[in-house]
């Protein structure tokens, strides 16, 4: 679970709920809808504009005589009305037939012609307030939602305040990353609407993306007594009491996260790498296996991090498990990367269970897949030098030394393991090479040491 699972919930709640939003000045155009016989609503489409004088564009009398025979065209047909209406419209028609046509395309789903409908109230009627709260709106139900803010802003500076205005301008602009002026919108927005969750929400998020994370878990707190079924603010606070190194806490959350059976992939494997952390591999296993089993598309590569950090931890067993399980469930979707790193870390574990012919399997096979694996084939030469079969060894350590990024570590490498075979003589010249590449004190102390060994050596061999 990341910090933009909030964003994701706003995100969803907006596509879901834009209607109910837009429901005042947008509205239903539904035939079967009976708001077409309620005068109120009639007078407000037709337009008296009068209270909003200022902000309101004018409208003539023959105007207003049009808006109601267009009425009963709305109620049968909403198409044939607004090609009724975009035929009436002049130059020098009221800017007020640009809008309605703009609300009837709207509801109507076609959002360029609404877009542009809208402009062109404006452009008639700079200050055209509710005309800029639509736009704002389309705007954001469109996914533009940088172009949104100015909008939205401007409709708030010619009076529009109301906490839906405020609230989605603090969505566009925590969507922008703009982090401060979205506090401040949604702030606004929880004044006027307090009831309405999602626009905590979405202070919570930009909380957490600006690193407050103790005030955002307390504000997700009072949003889980209102909606303690909601996941996606459980999975919130939980990443908010990871950054704080709060383990127990997290641990809880994503517990009853599961509990409600909405743990995702993702919500698995941290909950395993926090039972890992608090040597709990046992159950941190499990939590890696519960993932695998219901992602469908899972993060491969963290599966392989916590095969990884089982392997670290010296979990073996529980490694070797957790690597079957994976490349049995993912062989053909796994990155090559991925599948050398299970092959390397399989070969690990098997030197560590002394099981010589799986070791010997999982390295081959790595460096069947990869022959410029270097660790690879440094680990391969170790095998050959331990099991005596020092030719081969020699010659894998000679392999590694070609590729630069190897080449220091194949050499001290190559050399301990001719010292533990007694050529020290021939052992010299790799470590002298490996000290040109890279001065270090303690390889320096173990040159002069087997020189020191080698001068015993020889000269017991001239008594």
């Amino acid at each position: 679970m990341t910090c933009s699972s909030i964003k994701k919930c706003l995100t969803l709640w907006l596509c879901a709920s834009l209607s109910a939003l837009t429901a005042q000045p947008v509205h239903n155009l539904n035939p079967a809808s009976a708001q077409w016989d309620d005068p109120n609503f009639v007078k407000e489409f037709i337009a008296s504009y009068g209270f909003l004088a200022d902000y309101e564009p004018q409208i003539s009398n023959p105007e207003r005589a049009l808006l109601r025979k267009l009425i009963e065209q709305i109620k049968e047909s909403p198409a044939s009305a607004i090609e009724q209406l975009a035929g009436q419209i002049k130059p020098s028609s009221s800017a007020a037939f640009d809008f309605n046509l703009g609300n009837l395309y709207f509801q109507n789903n076609q959002l360029p012609q609404a877009a542009a409908a809208y402009r062109k109230a404006i452009e008639k009627h700079p200050d055209f307030r509710r005309a800029y709260k639509n736009l704002g709106l389309l705007l954001i139900q469109d996914e533009q939602l940088q172009a949104a803010i100015p909008i939205l802003s401007k409709a708030i500076e010619l009076g529009e305040v109301n906490g839906q205005t405020y609230g989605l301008l603090g969505y566009a602009h925590s969507y922008q990353e703009q982090y401060y002026p979205a506090e401040i919108a949604y702030r606004q927005a929880i004044l006027m609407q307090p009831n309405v969750n999602n626009w905590k929400a979405g202070l919570a998020y930009c909380l957490r993306s600006t690193q407050r994370n103790p005030e955002a878990i307390a504000l997700l707190e009072s949003l889980l007594k209102d909606q303690p079924d909601n996941s996606e603010y459980w999975l919130s606070q939980a990443d908010a009491y990871l950054e704080l190194s709060q383990y127990s806490a997290a641990l809880r959350n994503f517990e009853i996260v599961r509990l409600m059976g909405q743990a995702q992939a993702a919500t698995l494997t941290k909950l395993g790498d926090i039972y890992l952390y608090i040597q709990a591999p046992q159950l941190a296993l499990q939590a890696y296996l519960d993932a695998i089993e219901i992602a469908k598309l899972p993060d491969r590569h963290a599966l392989v991090r916590a095969a990884e950090l089982l392997t670290q931890n010296q979990n073996f067993s529980l490694a070797q498990t957790l690597i079957e399980q994976t490349r049995s469930h993912y062989q053909q979707l796994l990155p090559i990367a991925d599948h050398y790193k299970l092959l390397a870390l399989e070969a690990k574990i098997a030197r560590e269970h002394a099981d010589a012919p799986r070791e010997l399997a999982a390295l081959n096979h790595l460096i069947a897949y990869d022959a410029l694996n270097g660790d690879a084939l440094i680990q391969l030469a170790n095998y050959y030098a331990q099991h005596d079969d020092l030719p081969r060894a020699i010659t894998r350590f000679q392999q590694a030394e070609k590729i630069q990024a190897h080449q220091r570590p194949a050499l001290i490498a190559h050399a301990q393991a001719l010292v533990s075979h007694n050529l020290y003589k021939d052992a010299l010249p790799l470590l002298k090479l490996a000290l040109q590449l890279k001065a270090d004190d303690s390889l320096q102390d173990y040159l002069l040491r087997v020189e020191d060994f080698l001068q015993q050596v020889e000269r017991a061999s001239r008594m």
